[in-house]
């Protein structure tokens, strides 16, 4: 299976006060106002990757403790994003978490059946704020158990 991957690198900030391997979709059909990722937004703006690429490059990242999948906006190839998030699951052994412009109420159970942390809705600059998430709007869903709290 493939995916339009733009970017994997090391991440001190997807996950506060932890070390994280981001994986940055490409292609955005959510498309924010003032988008800091906005290079990404075609899919074509990364690279067709294979999932075995993917998995090799999340394993050989040693730092790291949990993965990230964000973008663009993972959820525009789903399919993929689940298979990747479950074989993270399954083989890395390492939490999944996504960013993602949907709300969490429109993700499929199959997608949040692997994941332990979902950071969801549109980034609003209007209602930017310091810190984590960047605005007000946008919700911070972790799983306890099998349960999902905001």
């Amino acid at each position: 299976m493939q995916g339009w991957i733009a970017r994997v690198f090391t991440s001190f900030i997807d996950i506060p006060d932890k070390i994280a391997t981001s994986v940055y979709f490409s292609g955005c059909s959510v498309r924010c106002k003032n988008c800091h990722n906005k290079e990404i937004w075609e899919k074509e703006s990364g690279t067709l990757t294979r999932d075995d690429e993917l998995i090799e490059k999340i394993k050989n990242n040693r730092l790291s403790e949990y993965v990230v999948f964000l973008g663009g906006e993972p959820t525009d190839q789903l399919d993929f994003l689940v298979h990747m998030c479950k074989r993270v699951k399954n083989e890395v052994q390492k939490p999944v978490a996504i960013y993602t412009g949907r709300e969490f109420e429109v993700l499929p159970d199959e997608l949040l059946d692997n994941l332990f942390m979902v950071v969801c809705g549109p980034y609003r600059e209007d209602l930017y704020q310091e810190g984590w998430p960047a605005s007000s709007n946008q919700r911070v869903f972790k799983k306890r158990g099998n349960i999902w709290k905001n």
